[in-house]
C-alpha cells in the first residue's frame, strides 16, 4: 500500500509502458508493418526526415520544459499546504491520483519521443521515418497538452481549503460509514481470560492490520488476538500489545509482524481516527495568529460536528470472525478520547472569538442531543463549563461574555447538561 500511494509510482509505471511501446511500435516500423498500417492513412504519416526530426526535437524540448513546470506546481502546492493548513495533510495530496497520471503522462512521452528520434534515419534495413511511431508520438503530444490543461484546472482546485477540508470529512465518513455497516462490533462481548501477553516488538504508531490475512491465517493456527491498545496510538518496544490464546511461536510471530502494520503516515481510508486528528489540526491553524481564517475553523467544526454524532453510534468492541469463531478483537473506540482531543484544542485557540466559540457550543449541544443513553452527559457538561470559564479569562469585552455565558446556560436547559 505504502507502495501505491507513492508519488513516483504511477509515474514509474505509465512511463515505463510508453517506452515499452515505443520499443514495440520501432520494431513494427522496422519490419515495415508500421508503413503498411498507415498505408490507406497518408495524411497521418510524415515521411521527410528532416521534418521528422525538427517535430520532435521541439516537441521534446517542449515537454521537458513541460515537466520542469509541473513539478515546480506540485512543490508550490505542497509548500502551502505545509505552511498553511497542516503538513499530516500531504500523504493524502501525494496519493491523488490525477497529478500522477498527468506526470507519468508526460514523462513517458519523453521517453517516447526520445526513443522515436533516436531511430529518424539510423534503422538498419528499415524506413528513414518510422512512420507508426511518429503517428503514435504526435497523439501523445496532444495528450501532454490536455493533461497539462486538466493538471491545472485540478490543482487550482485541490489547493482550496474548502475542498480539502471536504476530501478530508467525505474519506473520514466514508471510513466511519464502513465500521457502522460492517457488523462487527459488539457491545456484549466478553473478554477470554488466561489469555498470553505479547509485548511490541518495535517502536512505532500502530497504524492497521491487514484483517483477510491475519484472519486465514489466525484461523489456519487455531489463534485468537486482543488488541490492547487503539489504533494510531504510538507504542515502545517491549510494551504490552496484544493478548492472545497461545503461547507465542515461529509461526505465530511471523503472521503478527506481517500483517500488524507500524508506520508513520497517517491514510484517513484505513484509519477513520485520523480524520479527526486532521480535521481538528486544520482548525486551530486556522486559528492561529499568523492565518487568522476563523471561517475555516468554523467549516471544520461543521465537519467533526456530523463526524462525532456517527461516531457515538460505533459501540462496543469490533470482532473480526472466521467461520463462526473470533479471531480479532479490538480495543473500543475511545469516543471520550477524540471528543476532547477536538474540542479542547479548538477552544484553547479561539477562547477570544466569538463565532468560533458559538460554533464549538452549538457542536456540543447536538451532539449531546444525539447521545441517545446520555452515556457522555458528564463530559459534555465539562466541556461547557470550561468553553465558559475560557471565555471569562480571555475575552476583554463584557458583552462578549455575557453573550457566551447565555448561550452556555441554553444549552445547560435545552439539553439538560
Amino acid at each position: 500500500m505504502q507502495l501505491i500511494n507513492s508519488i513516483a509510482f504511477y509515474p514509474f509505471l505509465i512511463a515505463f509502458s510508453l517506452l515499452a511501446l515505443a520499443w514495440l511500435t520501432a520494431y513494427l516500423d522496422n519490419i515495415k508493418v508500421g508503413g503498411a498500417l498507415l498505408s490507406k492513412a497518408s495524411f497521418l504519416s510524415i515521411d521527410n526526415a528532416n521534418t521528422a526530426r525538427s517535430l520532435l526535437s521541439s516537441l521534446l524540448s517542449g515537454l521537458i520544459s513541460l515537466v520542469t513546470f509541473t513539478f515546480a506546481m506540485v512543490m508550490i502546492v505542497l509548500t502551502q499546504v505545509t505552511s498553511s493548513f497542516s503538513p499530516r495533510l500531504l500523504p493524502n495530496l501525494l496519493s491523488k491520483r490525477g497529478s500522477q497520471v498527468v506526470l507519468g503522462t508526460i514523462v513517458g512521452t519523453i521517453c517516447f519521443t526520445m526513443v522515436v528520434l533516436s531511430n529518424v534515419q539510423t534503422m538498419s534495413g528499415g524506413p528513414e521515418v518510422p512512420r507508426l511511431s511518429m503517428m503514435i508520438n504526435l497523439f501523445l503530444g496532444f495528450a501532454c497538452v490536455l493533461s497539462f490543461i486538466y493538471f491545472i484546472h485540478k490543482i487550482s482546485n485541490e489547493i482550496q481549503i474548502g475542498n480539502i477540508l471536504n476530501s478530508q470529512y467525505r474519506a473520514t465518513r466514508d471510513s466511519l460509514d464502513r465500521e457502522l455497516n460492517s457488523g462487527n462490533y459488539h457491545e456484549d462481548w466478553e473478554e477470554q481470560e488466561g489469555q498470553y501477553l505479547v509485548k511490541a516488538w518495535d517502536s512505532g504508531y500502530f497504524d492497521t492490520i491487514t484483517e483477510p490475512q491475519f484472519k486465514n491465517g489466525s484461523s489456519k493456527l487455531g489463534l485468537t488476538t486482543t488488541l490492547l491498545k487503539n489504533q494510531g496510538m504510538y507504542l515502545l518496544k517491549g510494551e504490552p500489545f496484544l493478548k492472545m490464546n497461545k503461547p507465542m511461536n515461529k509461526e505465530i510471530q511471523e503472521l503478527v509482524e506481517e500483517n500488524i502494520l507500524f508506520r508513520h503516515q497517517e491514510m484517513v481510508e484505513e484509519n477513520f481516527v485520523y480524520g479527526f486528528k486532521l480535521l481538528t489540526e486544520v482548525a486551530v491553524k486556522a486559528l492561529s495568529p499568523g492565518i487568522n481564517d476563523p471561517g475555516t475553523a468554523m467549516q471544520a467544526i461543521d465537519y467533526l460536528l456530523d463526524l462525532l454524532c456517527r461516531l457515538q453510534a460505533l459501540r462496543g468492541r469490533k470482532v473480526i470472525k472466521k467461520d463462526g469463531v473470533a479471531r480479532l478483537v479490538y480495543q473500543p473506540v475511545p469516543f471520550e478520547t477524540i471528543f476532547r482531543i477536538c474540542t479542547a484544542s479548538i477552544r484553547a485557540y479561539s477562547s477570544t472569538d466569538v463565532a468560533v466559540q458559538a460554533r464549538l457550543i452549538d457542536l456540543i449541544s447536538k451532539v449531546s442531543a444525539r447521545d441517545e443513553r446520555k452515556k457522555h452527559t458528564a463530559l459534555f457538561a465539562k466541556e461547557l463549563k470550561s468553553i465558559e470559564e475560557a471565555s471569562s479569562k480571555e475575552m476583554k469585552s463584557q458583552e462578549d461574555i455575557d453573550f457566551i455565558k447565555a448561550l452556555v446556560q441554553n444549552a445547560r436547559q435545552e439539553y439538560k447538561l
